[in-house]
Parts: C-alpha cells; structure tokens; sequence
C-alpha cells in the first residue's frame, strides 16, 4: 500500500514539474536582491544570477524550452558572457536546459551525485520505475564532494553540498560578501517540500542540513528559495521548525506502535493544510511519506 502511494507521490511530482503545456506564454522575470544578485521567476526553480565584469554566474535553468528567453533576460542584466551554471540538484524543474547552456558555452558545475544521477539509468524499486540517463550534453563538466570555492567579480562564493536531504546532491550557494544564499529546493515557500527518497533524500538530513545554515545567517541575510519570492532567516527558521514538529510527531507515533499506514489519519501535518496545503502535497500525504522514510532501515540507522 505504502510502496503504491509513493509511486503516486512521484508520479504526481513528475507531472506537476513537467505540465508546462505551453512555453511560449511563459514571462521570465528579474527580481533584483542585490546590486550585482538577481533571482529570475519563470516556470521551474528560480534562477540565481550574478553579474559582473568577469563574467556572469547563474544558478539553475528551470526548462530546456526557456533557455533563450533565459538568456535574453539574463543578457539584459549584463551582456557579459555566462560563464558558469550551477545546479542546484538534479531536477528537471532545475537542470532541464543544462544542454541548451552547454551549447552555449558554458561550464555546468555540480554535486558528484547530480553528473552521476544524469549519467546512468536510474531504477526506483519502491515504484518500480526506470529513469533513462540524461543526455551527455546535460551532465555537470565540473563536479565536487563537499565544498567548492569560486572568487569572482570581487565576491566569494562558496558551493557547498549538504547531507542528503531533499536529494543526495543538493548544494547551497553561499555569496560570503553580500550575505546572500541560494538554497535551491532545500528550502521552498509553495507548502509541503518534496522530498526525493529515490534520489537519495531524507527528512533527518533535510532537517540537520537546515540547522547548519541557520547557524551561518543572521538577521541581514537574504535567502532565495528553490521556489518562491525573497526570503529572510525567519522564514528558514519557521520552515525548519515546522518539518521538525511534524518529523518528532511521526516518530512518536510509530513508537507507540501505529503502522505507517495509519499515520496519515493523525492530526500531525493537516492542520497546517490552510497555509501549506496549496500545493500538491497535503498534511496526511506528506505525514505518511515522512513514515516510510523514518521506518526505513537506512534511516534508522542514522
């Protein structure tokens, strides 16, 4: 039954990040966080730029149809080359125009775990399903385990990979200068997070991975979500606060002996369904695959 739901959940996932019908109507929009900072909101993750004299840096790509468009409206910030692209993760909603950008001539940069994932076919044997490789156009020309330093247009940046949370190859830009992160989906404002347990996610680590970077901000600090507008620490912090009160609350109730399944009648996440139920994913369903995550035996052994 479980096994079953969360063939749904990631079905459900797929279609919500891929159901873009039509591209041509889509507006990519420049929202302006700093002097040389920019997020871009389209269809998908929202794009990181960074402009300067030595190049632009951008930050995920949302979908490979948009990539001129993206493009264009980066071009309008700086017509400087793009020199880099980070992925945030593996997602489509993220990484889909990687090849588009690679034509272009620009260098993909990602986690170990991304080039990995996009370069093989990956089998889900919860769902018993078959993602086939990623073009080899799309896969990160530079990769890393844990840290990666650039310095550029008078800024450090700092890449850096967290425990496996909403996937295994998440990584959090950090622009040390003007106090700025780009979070990709480890911190989203649509409602319930995804998280990826066939790549690799976990709800301990997404929750561990987030005191960390809380304990790096401050009250300056200016956060741009995966998904959503401009954010401060106290939104991170609510979030945080919120997945962990929902984590502890499954785990005390599959101590006193509920069955996963029946997790999802519990009172635990819903009654946050009026702010965070918006999305695709509802308090009961997000309490349950929190349940199969906690039961499983590799999270137990953390």
């Amino acid at each position: 039954m479980t096994r079953s739901f969360l063939f749904f959940i990631s079905s459900l996932t797929w279609i919500s990040l891929h159901a873009q019908n039509n591209f041509d109507t889509v507006q990519i929009r420049p929202v302006q966080v700093t002097e040389n900072i920019y997020f871009l909101k389209g269809s998908g993750g929202n794009i990181g730029v960074f402009i300067g004299k030595e190049g632009t840096l951008m930050i995920d790509n949302q979908f490979a149809p948009l990539a001129n468009k993206i493009n264009g409206a980066i071009k309008t910030l700086s017509p400087n080359d793009i020199r880099f692209l980070i992925n945030t993760h593996l997602h489509g909603d993220h990484s889909g125009g990687n090849e588009n950008f690679k034509q272009m001539g620009v260098t993909i940069v990602a986690h170990d775990m991304v080039r990995a994932r996009m370069s093989k076919e990956q089998v889900n044997k919860s769902s018993n399903t078959v993602t086939p490789p990623r073009p080899e156009d799309a896969w990160p020309m530079v990769t890393f385990s844990e840290k990666l330093n650039f310095y550029l247009n008078q800024e450090d940046i700092e890449l850096i990979h967290v425990t496996p949370a909403h996937t295994d190859g998440d990584v959090v830009i950090h622009f040390k200068k003007a106090n700025v992160y780009h979070m990709g989906d480890m911190f989203v404002t649509y409602g319930y997070p995804y998280i990826d347990y066939g790549s690799g996610g976990s709800i301990n680590g997404f929750i561990s991975s987030l005191d960390m970077f809380l304990g790096m901000m401050d009250e300056n600090t200016k956060v741009i979500p995966g998904h959503g507008e401009l954010c401060t620490k106290d939104d991170v912090k609510k979030f945080r606060d919120r997945l962990a009160e929902i984590r502890d609350e499954v785990a005390a109730a599959l101590k006193k002996g509920k069955k996963v399944e029946d997790v999802a009648s519990l009172p635990i996440a819903s009654k946050y369904d009026a702010e965070w139920g918006g999305g695709f994913i509802k308090g009961k369903d997000f309490t349950l695959l929190i349940a199969e995550n906690l039961r499983s035996p590799q999270t137990a052994k953390k």
